[in-house]
């Protein structure tokens, strides 16, 4: 399927629910020199079948970057300019950027920034990847902090999304379902509820497509894409900026960003939400629900209040409207942090 996307002036036109073989059949690649930026783990399952594609009147090269969710850093940053100091200038070009979130960041941004005439397609392999695909917003961050140093704002000519790659990840399924969360509680009760029937066990999440969500999903992120990117996001990063946050994954820094922001919602900001039910169903999914001990909330709380004065926070009216945006305080997010360490406690009790 096309869908045309649009976010203020900028589009792209998106496919989906098609294989990549399907749409890359349908494309013309003859005379390109192809430049394809992938994390290592995506080269080695797709380089091979992304060549067979490829006329011989075309030449690829490709820019690999690390597995790291942030690999759109000013390390990479750099190390792809050298890399695109190879190439001729007078030839027609094509940027392909197949992965995570981080080379759909990183390849849109070279390719807005280069001086080579190309065209740009993004290959997102996750749904996360995906949403990421839509916001329109690329960033170059720094690789400790995750500050970001550099932003524009950049449409792919395509986006080719096969959502069985996506459905062939595991525990990646679990981190693109926080991805579906975020849509609902921006935009949509009733799709948190459906995405609760739907997935309702761990097991059904692993087997069950994403795929009935895409066009819902492509709705909201038009219409609110920039706002459900944020929610959780400065809860995110401030786990970066935390002495012990390495104790937690990329992923799990992910995860709690969503639920302390939606917890400081319910709590510091009233919110009508069932959070513990909310809770006890990502317990069941499987998702590590308690905080490493050695990280200070003290010092995290002041790093989400830092990065809130930079960017404040959207507080919701209700699940599916946004309201003011406003910067948490101290006391607010003392609260937050232990309504969210009881829950955990009682929930273990019962």
């Amino acid at each position: 399927m096309d869908f045309t996307y649009q976010q203020n002036e900028l589009k792209t036109q998106v496919t989906y629910g098609e294989t990549v073989a399907s749409m890359m059949r349908e494309k013309d690649l003859s005379n390109y020199q192809i430049i394809i930026c992938g994390n290592q783990r995506y080269y080695d399952l797709y380089a091979d079948k992304l060549a067979q594609f490829i006329p011989k009147s075309s030449r690829h090269d490709w820019f690999i970057t690390t597995n790291n969710h942030y690999c759109n850093d000013m390390n990479h940053f750099k190390d792809f300019i050298f890399f695109l100091k190879r190439f001729s200038q007078q030839e027609k070009f094509l940027f392909i950027g197949i992965g995570n979130e981080g080379v759909m960041e990183l390849t849109a941004f070279l390719h807005h920034v280069s001086n080579l005439t190309a065209e740009l397609w993004l290959l997102p392999v996750s749904i996360r990847a995906f949403a990421q695909s839509l916001t329109f917003q690329r960033q170059v961050v720094l690789a400790g902090t995750i500050q970001p140093v550099m932003e524009i704002d950049e449409a792919p000519d395509g986006i080719l999304f096969d959502h069985t790659m996506a459905d062939q990840q595991s525990e990646g399924k679990m981190v693109d379902l926080l991805s579906l969360i975020r849509c609902g509680v921006i935009s949509d009760h009733s799709f948190m509820q459906r995405l609760y029937s739907n997935y309702p066990t761990r097991q059904l999440l692993m087997q069950r497509s994403f795929s009935a969500f895409i066009e819902p999903m492509l709705g909201y992120y038009q219409e609110n894409g920039k706002a459900i990117k944020q929610f959780g996001k400065n809860f995110e990063l401030a786990f970066y900026r935390t002495e012990n946050g390495h104790l937690l994954s990329n992923s799990m820094k992910n995860m709690f960003g969503l639920l302390l922001e939606l917890c400081w919602n319910v709590h510091a900001r009233g919110l009508h939400f069932n959070f513990k039910n909310f809770v006890i169903w990502l317990g069941q999914l499987g998702y590590p629900l308690t905080l490493p001990a050695p990280i200070s909330l003290g010092e995290y709380g002041q790093q989400v209040i830092a990065l809130a004065q930079e960017d404040p926070l959207a507080a919701l009216e209700s699940v599916g409207i946004v309201g003011k945006r406003c910067v948490p305080t101290q006391k607010e997010l003392i609260q937050t942090f232990e309504e969210y360490q009881n829950l955990i406690e009682e929930i273990r009790g019962t």
